[in-house]
């Protein structure tokens, strides 16, 4: 019986071959998953949230569209402009900004 010798390049070839085709492998499964398992998850969670935005987005919109029919525009637009600069961390909440000064108004 013959004995089989491999020496220490080919061992070292064979080794890397291994360590390729297990990340070949590995890759191949994980793409897998991804596209059939994770892909449609995640499409589903963000297709609701767009959903769930675009109905506020609506529901804001009719609001704004119902305000200025009444002619409540003025102060609904100055409340959610100032809803928005506190949002941004634009302004504080002591400070006080030119739109909320009542001297201001009356100049007008």
């Amino acid at each position: 019986m013959e004995t089989l010798q491999i020496d220490i390049a080919t061992l070292g070839w064979l080794l890397f071959a291994a360590a390729g085709a297990s990340s070949l492998f590995t890759l191949i499964l994980v793409a897998i998953l991804g596209h059939y398992v994770v892909g449609p998850r995640v499409e589903r969670k963000i297709d609701v949230r767009l959903e769930q935005g675009a109905q506020r987005l609506e529901e804001n919109l009719r609001k704004r569209f119902v305000d200025l029919l009444t002619g409540r525009s003025r102060e609904v637009i100055r409340d959610r402009a100032r809803d928005l600069a506190r949002g941004m961390g634009l302004i504080g909440g002591a400070r006080r900004s030119s739109l909320d000064d009542p001297e201001d108004d009356q100049d007008r």
